[in-house]
């Protein structure tokens, strides 16, 4: 019931984004998908032991310099793309081995909604999440294809 209502969060985001800020859309929609799909990976390999302040950085390279990152179900919000690698440093290694699944991705005008199944919390592998939950993520996009907001709604 949870994941029905992220979602439906989710959609009213995606389809507001165009015409709530006035730009329409911002890049064909086969761009975003590949952005979607380029920071989804990037944001897992920079967690990895073998990542490096240059996998921060590529994937920083995608945002906006104003980029700001929600995750309403604890509070948090972090504004721009200093404070966010500073924050990601402190997580280079905290996972041990990537998942592998590709994340569903919807687009709509300026927004990307990424869908993934959720699994074990790396840290505890013994602490297994439900496999038929679901983490989402919402990307917005600014009018030059940058990611400005990211809003996550992880299981």
């Amino acid at each position: 019931m949870a994941t029905a209502a992220m979602l439906g969060v989710a959609i009213a985001v995606l389809l507001s984004a165009g015409t709530a800020s006035g730009q329409g859309p911002v890049a064909r929609d086969d761009e975003l998908r590949d952005i979607a799909q380029r920071v989804a990976e990037l944001d897992m390999r920079r967690q990895l032991p073998t990542a490096t302040l240059g996998t921060i950085d590529s994937l920083l390279a995608l945002y906006s310099d104003s980029v700001v990152y929600e995750h309403p179900s604890v509070g948090a919000v972090v504004r721009g793309k200093a404070t966010m690698r500073t924050g990601m440093q402190r997580y280079i290694g905290s996972v041990r081995a990537g998942a592998t699944d590709i994340p569903r991705i919807t687009i709509g005008a300026g927004v990307a909604i990424l869908e993934t199944p959720a699994h074990a919390d790396p840290r505890d592998p013994s602490k297994p999440i439900p496999p038929t939950r679901k983490a989402l993520r919402v990307l917005e996009f600014d009018a030059h294809g940058l990611v400005r907001r990211i809003i996550d709604y992880p299981w």
